[in-house]
């Protein structure tokens, strides 16, 4: 799950993959804009298959905080990632 959410933060926001880390700030270290938070949801929906709401991404400020949120829901794999 980790090495997909860094492709879709590069992806989104241009930043060297081999700078995401976990400790990484959204906004200051990896450059997302408030536009590149809601290409986030919409990530999130079409690669995990889960909807983030609203007020629960606009709290995340790092990519670990982006990875515990995941985690916790207990997202299964789609069929892309596992092939």
């Amino acid at each position: 799950m980790q090495d997909r959410l860094i492709e879709i933060l590069h992806r989104i926001s241009g930043a060297d993959p081999a700078t995401i880390q976990p400790e990484s700030r959204l906004m200051e270290d990896i450059g997302i804009d408030s536009l590149g938070f809601y290409e986030i949801l919409i990530e999130a929906d079409t690669s995990f298959g889960i909807r983030i709401r609203e007020e629960d991404l606009l709290k995340f400020r790092t990519v670990a905080d982006i990875q515990r949120h995941l985690e916790s829901l207990d997202i299964q794999p789609t069929h892309a990632e596992t092939t």
